[in-house]
């Protein structure tokens, strides 16, 4: 049988990430008791690519550049191989995305930048996995409590590795040393608690070490900040991205997260659509609440919408979706 016809668009590193994907479907195709652990299907999903374009792509008979649509299946397989047996991997929904491009601007540009959502789209686990996975990458959970003081102590000891003690002027100025033109990223989670002296702390972090700071809360944050001429007019004027509040995760999401969280199995769009309907549009409520309850208490049924509704109802409290 003649092999088909590879598109001229394919680079060697392409077709090399192409039969690096197919080998590691073959490796993860059966388990000992012959069930097929991931599909093809249920990779794409992950991936958040169409099955039939899947396909396309591992034949060589897709009719466009395909480098980025082989590095999302790559980067899916990599965060499923993170996950333990009864977790989530990391997906890369559109939340993860927005919070990688916030980071890599703030830090390209080395100005601000701010993203607020809605709880429970997933953006601190964005957050804290772009922190892991760059180096020089320093994140600070604020809360209310917090002084500017409390904020120099947290960076400088997370900067520095280490409490050095001493005056706050010297502990701000080593951290500013330690920083100073590097390619470094400070990211603030929950800044919509933080208020216009602890800001102003930030901005003259931002000026004098030159580097990158990504400001991220809850839908309050942009509202703190968005008024012209106002108290934080000197935090908007150094901001270089800003996207609208994220208010909830996308069916597609939904889909690739759901898909991940059953990836030794296919996932019906019917039980998809029902989850992501009880989660309301909350990654939380989908992950932690609705795919753990459904592996809790599954015990061996199908994985159908009469399941869902079950866990839902049940366990959950959830009022049943008609």
């Amino acid at each position: 049988m003649a092999k088909p016809k590879v598109d001229t668009s394919y680079s060697v590193d392409d077709l090399d990430k192409v039969e690096k994907i197919k080998a590691w479907l073959e490796e993860r195709k059966l388990t000992a008791s012959g069930v097929e652990r991931v599909s093809q299907a249920a990779l794409a999903r992950m991936a958040r690519i169409g099955v039939s374009t899947f396909s396309q792509l591992l034949s060589g008979t897709y009719n466009a550049p395909p480098s980025k649509l082989i590095e999302q299946i790559m980067s899916a397989m990599r965060h499923a191989e993170e996950a333990s047996d009864d977790s989530v991997a990391a997906v890369e929904t559109s939340v993860f995305k927005l919070v990688q491009t916030a980071c890599t601007m703030a830090r390209r540009y080395r100005n601000f930048s701010v993203l607020s959502a809605y709880v429970g789209t997933g953006k601190t686990f964005a957050l804290k996995y772009y922190t892991r996975n760059n180096p020089n990458t320093f994140m600070l959970e604020v809360n209310p409590t917090f002084t500017p003081q409390t904020i120099i102590k947290k960076l400088a000891s997370t900067v520095i590795g280490h409490d050095m003690g001493g005056r706050l002027f010297d502990q701000f100025e080593a951290m500013v040393e330690t920083l100073k033109d590097t390619d470094s990223l400070i990211i603030i989670d929950e800044a919509e608690t933080l208020t216009p002296k602890q800001l102003h702390l930030l901005r003259r972090l931002r000026d004098t070490a030159n580097i990158g700071i990504v400001l991220a809360g809850t839908e309050y944050l942009t509202g703190l900040i968005r008024p012209e001429h106002g108290q934080f007019d000197q935090i908007r004027s150094r901001t270089g991205f800003w996207p609208e509040t994220v208010r909830k995760i996308t069916k597609e999401d939904a889909a690739a997260l759901t898909q991940s969280g059953f990836a030794g199995e296919e996932v019906s769009d019917e039980v998809i659509d029902r989850l992501y309907e009880y989660s309301k549009g909350s990654a939380r409520m989908l992950v932690e609440s609705l795919i753990a309850g459904i592996h809790q208490f599954r015990k061996g049924r199908d994985l159908d919408t009469t399941l869902v509704d079950a866990v839902a109802t049940q366990a959950l409290c959830l009022q049943k979706i008609k």
